[in-house]
């Protein structure tokens, strides 16, 4: 046996990817993201503000994609 490290590169393929349901996973973000901000003393009321202040953002970022499109 020899001591020495080999010199050839080893490459690994990575395993083919998942598919992926994006609604699955929005539902398990914003759950974890819910329970973490409870968790951390915010309100009902203030999730609800941080929710519109999300939505209105949201809504200003479709208006312009629209704007982008027309």
């Amino acid at each position: 046996m020899s001591d020495k490290l080999s010199t050839q590169p080893v490459t690994k393929t990575p395993p083919p990817a998942l598919p992926f349901d994006r609604s699955a996973g929005a539902r398990i973000l914003a759950r974890s993201f819910y329970k973490e901000l409870r968790s951390s003393g915010y309100t009902p009321k203030q999730l609800l503000a941080l929710s519109t202040e999300l939505i209105e953002l949201i809504t200003l970022d479709l208006q312009n994609e629209r704007k982008g499109a027309a």
